[in-house]
């Protein structure tokens, strides 16, 4: 009976890896070489009479022959990190898994309803209407310091023709609407027509993906973060008036916040699963009115709500999110009077809070 052989050729990843040892090797004989020449002339200038001509010629061919050997090895690396690009775009599609979520939570805005859609991990041969298929050509592009993503994601949609035109344009627009206008990425697309069906190809850049993969060693503080609960404490408290100078409605923040600061208490990690936990201080007062105590915690408890599942640059995104203490305070708020101006205490609300964030570690 035959004996199957084993496939020993790398992945791209691998190939990759070797590659770069390859390169490292190389410059440590490099500079071992260079440290050899420069001992044997250090001791002909200190009168070593048994260093030979040969010695000093072999030494400097073997500056040389490393040198050349180095070269080669870098001048592989661009074409292995190419590969190991193709190779992810097929293994691990995250922008395509990303859109893919998106459309299943929002399939009427793309005109997908009852049409199966799958991600794959190349563009199909034949299609079959109606169908959808989502791919990448290439791996993402990762920023470990923000966990933010770029890349281009493609979306091939078979419809009947007389549908073709009604579902593109549904594609498009909730593209736009769902990732660029929700602040999740800047959105750039392209796409191109057929027959029985359409390709939206999808450049997303800075995407805030739903598990960002983050560098370990990430020294991002809490501050940004302490700021974005405040500012959903402002937006909770915010509440139509009628304008007399327009006669419209429009909002007004009934409450503010001020000094924000957080940190990173605690980090753990379970294997490639990293938490994050960020304590995060501010103050909260009303503008124009008092607001009492009772008042400014409805308005920190709903902002806290709002924050999960938020993504935060350098941190992750909002697991979990609890009030730890609230202290009664007041603080000088300005108040502008027909007369004259001034400032005057306002009851304020001094709060802390503890919050998870969770990430991937970087590779």
């Amino acid at each position: 009976m035959a004996t199957a052989k084993k496939n020993t050729t790398p992945n791209p990843v691998e190939a990759l890896a070797q590659a770069r040892a390859l390169v490292s090797q190389w410059e440590a004989e490099h500079e071992q070489a260079k440290e050899a020449a420069e001992d044997l002339f250090a001791r002909l200038d200190g009168g070593d009479e048994t260093v030979t001509g040969l010695d000093l010629a072999t030494a400097e061919a073997e500056i040389k022959r490393t040198e050349h050997l180095l070269g080669m090895a870098r001048k592989r690396i661009p074409a292995a990190e190419r590969a190991v690009k193709l190779y992810e775009g097929r293994t691990n599609p995250v922008l395509a898994e990303y859109l893919h979520g998106i459309i299943e939570e929002h399939r009427f805005s793309f005109g997908l309803f009852g049409i199966p859609v799958e991600v794959v991990p190349q563009r199909p041969e034949k299609v079959t209407a109606p169908a959808a298929y989502l791919w990448q050509t290439e791996g993402a592009d990762y920023d470990y310091k923000t966990g933010r993503q770029t890349g281009m994601v493609n979306l091939l949609v078979a419809v009947p023709s007389d549908g073709l035109d009604h579902v593109r344009q549904a594609c498009s627009a909730a593209v736009h609407k769902l990732i660029r206008d929700a602040g999740r990425a800047d959105v750039r697309d392209s796409v191109a027509t057929y027959p029985d069906h359409f390709i939206l190809s999808v450049h997303l850049v800075d995407l805030e993906p739903f598990m960002p993969v983050i560098s370990e060693g990430s020294t991002t503080t809490g501050n940004d973060l302490a700021r974005e609960v405040g500012g959903l404490a402002a937006v909770r408290s915010k509440q139509w008036i009628d304008d007399p100078r327009t006669g419209r409605m429009a909002n007004t923040h009934t409450i503010m916040y001020r000094k924000p600061s957080g940190e990173v208490i605690a980090q753990t990690r379970d294997g490639d699963t990293v938490r994050r936990k960020v304590r995060v201080n501010f103050t909260v007062h009303g503008i124009h009115r008092n607001i009492d105590a009772g008042e400014l915690a409805k308005f920190v408890d709903d902002a806290i709500e709002d924050v999960k599942g938020t993504f935060s640059a350098g941190l992750g995104r909002v697991e979990s999110a609890k009030v730890t203490d609230r202290e009664l305070t007041k603080v000088n708020a300005e108040v502008v009077a027909i007369v004259s101006g001034g400032y005057v205490a306002r009851p304020a609300l001094a709060v802390t809070a503890e919050l998870i964030l969770i990430s991937k570690a970087a590779a």
